[in-house]
């Protein structure tokens, strides 16, 4: 009864001073644009920082404290982009790390501004993400739940007929499948996989190679550098000292 009384004096009230939330085939056309990759028709979604952000009657009040509305609002949006790009063709895993990024580095804004801020970034990460997706090969479904299986999964020794077992396929259907959409074999895919994200490790921490090694499924620390070595052209002490701390988001 309380969320029924609430909710009339709220929509009371809307009506008193007419305000009303963003029309829905406004709001479709912005979450569009960012899954189907559309940079120049997402810039006239972008905030200005120097207006006071998620505060005009277009958007729903959620808290009477600004930078708690701003914050809300974030994490309302980075949600719903997150699921519509995943939807459109985004790695699953990629999406939603991006998410965990972002709405950890709105936590430590301490201003709707910098928020406004973080919100373009963000739109603009995920657009870009789209249109680069937009100008690749599309995948099948099953190569496209294949590569989400893949990304899941990196830590542990996989194969094909896993996979394929995961996906309720035939292994030599998947493997024929995989290899004529992407170009690679399911084994060259995982293994490039489980490099690029060793070497993502290298760049933003001090583990040790044999952690890494270990972690990522490689038979000894050795096997690793040798595979390291032979995709990146360095070895992972010569990469790490090249490349530490110029990784971004």
């Amino acid at each position: 009864m309380k969320m029924e009384h609430d909710l009339s004096r709220r929509m009371f009230q809307q009506r008193e001073e007419q305000i009303q939330h963003l029309e829905y085939n406004l709001e479709f056309q912005f979450y569009h644009a960012v899954a189907s990759g559309d940079m120049q028709k997402i810039s006239a979604y972008l905030h200005d920082p120097a207006e006071e952000v998620y505060r005009s009657s277009e958007y729903g009040h959620l808290s009477d404290n600004p930078l708690q509305n701003a914050r809300y609002h974030f994490v309302v949006a980075v949600a719903l982009i997150t699921r519509i790009c995943v939807e459109h063709g985004l790695e699953r895993e990629i999406a939603y790390t991006l998410s965990d990024l972002f709405i950890h580095r709105m936590d430590q804004q301490k201003e709707s501004a910098a928020i406004a801020s973080l919100h373009n970034e963000m739109v603009i990460e995920f657009t870009n993400r789209m249109h680069r997706l937009q100008k690749a090969h599309v995948y099948s479904l099953h190569v496209i739940k294949a590569i989400d299986f893949i990304s899941a999964h990196l830590h542990e020794k996989l194969t094909a007929a896993q996979i394929a077992d995961s996906l309720g396929l035939n292994r030599s259907y998947l493997s024929a499948l995989f290899h004529r959409e992407t170009g690679k074999t399911l084994h060259r895919f995982i293994l490039t996989e489980k490099l690029q994200a060793a070497a993502q490790v290298l760049t933003t921490s001090d583990i040790s190679y044999a952690e890494i090694a270990e972690y990522y499924g490689f038979s000894s620390q050795s096997h690793f550098i040798q595979l390291f070595r032979q995709e990146t052209g360095y070895t992972p002490a010569a990469y790490r000292k090249q490349f530490f701390q110029r990784s971004e988001l």
